[in-house]
């Protein structure tokens, strides 16, 4: 589904390390501590420590005391690995724990706990939490878990809609950028555009990278992706590519500096953008109002309102891709990229033109073919929001996938047979959720075998009064193959376990490749 987040990692946490800077602050951020004592990855140990801190010691402004914030590393699957971290004693030293899983909360709170036994010198209760967490068998979604008599957490659900103020990272996101720049940022996204997002605090900073690239779901930035980048890769805002990219503002006079060509900066302190572009204007612009009244609602500022209204700015884009799939006896489900432009609006077939194009909608569709093909169902939240039946028209060809799974019939049906009983019980519980959502022509179209092979006739639009957006939908078939990238080589920041050359940048050329090397 193009997700950088690794499914089933081997433990909750990797490694911890406790980072602090020298007093002559000669010979740079160093490990005084670690655990598990017996981990030997030395790029990693040599890596993490640059991350730690990531913003010029000598500037004046910096008062980061107590802060949490999370850094990135891509491994070489492409799968982002999490450095959670605690800034502590006057920001010269640093508590961070490494790990694939996205327990924001979780991490952030527990950090708090070991930097409190660390001062306090409780080191029992420091290597008990430590151990305790490290040989903790990664538990489902929503179970409580108890380390010890301070140490309790629930595991967070993932494949919610991120909510306020429960998800750290999107409320700290809409209180520090307002609902103009908020619009300005997601559209500049949608286009892939290079983004840097830069302010004093590192804890709203990295929280702003992470808050905004969630408000893309389902779909996921494919790109250069640093919430926040350390000094000695400053070189990387000059990069070719697409990125989204946090930077400390005690650097963004070094950036400035640099050549920044076509580069939308948000700057969290002055709650200002610049960009030399016009991509909100060239949203639809029923999506547009739509989106903006719903995030200036009141409702919206607590529990899951802003992701949602995201979601349904989403679906409004991107839910009728049911419509261009294409089904033949025998044959894999394809996705045909010019109907799924051509069915819609003058003003949306703009949009779609260019959006057929971004990687992250070609992750997006290849993910959907993948559980397609291989007789799965969908049960995620932007699913559920097409199936209310304001975005996607009639679904035909959608829906006669679900009636050739259920009935047994053609290629679908034997790969499905072969499955474990989840997979086939996500299907019919997606057919149930239909019927109960009041969509009543999908129950009765489903009965009617006759028109399995031609599919079905073309139902009426709902047109939601908060979302004017009419879709109207045709098929063919065919399926483009996505356009070779940047990140189709090596993932961006850190490769572990392979040697390389150091990176020297001046201004990147179009053939530079930022993910074979890494300066260190």
């Amino acid at each position: 589904m193009g997700s950088r987040i690794k499914e089933s990692p081997d433990y909750t946490f990797e490694v911890y390390m406790e980072v602090a800077i020298p007093g002559t602050q000669s010979s740079g951020p160093e490990v005084r501590r670690q655990y598990p004592v017996d981990y030997t990855d030395q790029e990693t140990l040599q890596t993490v420590p640059k991350f730690c801190f990531p913003f010029c010691m000598d500037s004046l402004t910096v008062n980061q005391v107590g802060q949490n914030f999370t850094f990135v590393l891509t491994d070489i699957n492409s799968k982002h690995r999490f450095g959670f971290c605690r800034l502590s004693s006057g920001a010269h030293t640093c508590y961070c724990i490494l790990s694939y899983l996205p327990w924001f909360e979780v991490f952030y709170k527990l950090l708090n706990i070991l930097a409190d036994y660390t001062i306090k010198g409780q080191e029992c209760q420091f290597q008990e939490l430590l151990v305790s967490l490290h040989t903790l068998p990664i538990p489902d979604p929503k179970v409580p878990v108890h380390l010890g008599v301070h140490s309790f957490f629930t595991v967070p659900d993932t494949s919610e809609l991120p909510s306020i103020p429960e998800n750290r990272n999107l409320t700290e996101y809409f209180v520090a950028v307002d609902v103009n720049n908020m619009l300005h940022l997601y559209a500049s996204m949608l286009y892939e555009r290079r983004i840097l997002i830069c302010c004093s605090k590192l804890s709203t900073l990295t929280a702003c990278v992470h808050g905004s690239a969630a408000m893309l779901y389902p779909m996921h930035w494919q790109h250069v992706y640093i919430p926040v980048l350390p000094q000695h890769l400053l070189d990387y805002c000059c990069a070719p590519m697409p990125y989204l990219i946090g930077v400390h503002s005690s650097l963004m006079e070094k950036v400035r500096g640099m050549a920044l060509d076509d580069v939308v900066v948000l700057n969290v302190d002055t709650n200002t953008l610049e960009t030399p572009y016009e991509d909100l204007q060239s949203l639809p612009n029923d999506v547009v109002s739509s989106l903006k009244n719903r995030l200036k609602k009141v409702s919206t500022t607590t529990g899951d309102g802003v992701a949602r209204a995201f979601l349904k700015s989403q679906a409004a884009l991107f839910g009728s891709y049911r419509n261009a799939l294409q089904i033949e006896p025998g044959e894999p489900i394809t996705f045909n990229e010019e109907t799924f432009v051509n069915h819609r609006s003058s003003a949306m077939k703009q949009f779609l033109l260019n959006a057929i194009q971004l990687q992250l909608f070609k992750q997006f569709i290849d993910g959907r073919l993948d559980l397609l093909n291989s007789g799965e169902g969908f049960s995620d939240v932007f699913e559920e929001e097409i199936n209310m039946g304001e975005y996607a028209g009639s679904d035909k060809n959608y829906h006669q996938w679900l009636f050739t799974v259920k009935k047994g019939g053609g290629a679908i049906f034997n790969t499905v047979k072969t499955k474990a009983n989840p997979a086939m019980k996500n299907v019919y519980k997606f057919a149930k959720d239909h019927a109960k959502m009041g969509i009543k022509e999908v129950k009765s179209r489903l009965k009617q075998k006759e028109h399995a092979e031609n599919g079905f006739s073309v139902g009426s639009t709902v047109i939601d009064d908060d979302d004017p957006t009419c879709l109207n939908s045709t098929t063919t078939i065919g399926k483009e193959d996505p356009l070779p990238t940047w990140d189709d080589n090596r993932p961006i920041t850190m490769h572990f376990g392979q040697a390389r050359q150091p990176m020297l940048l001046k201004r990147p050329s179009s053939n530079v490749n930022l993910e074979s090397s890494v300066e260190k």
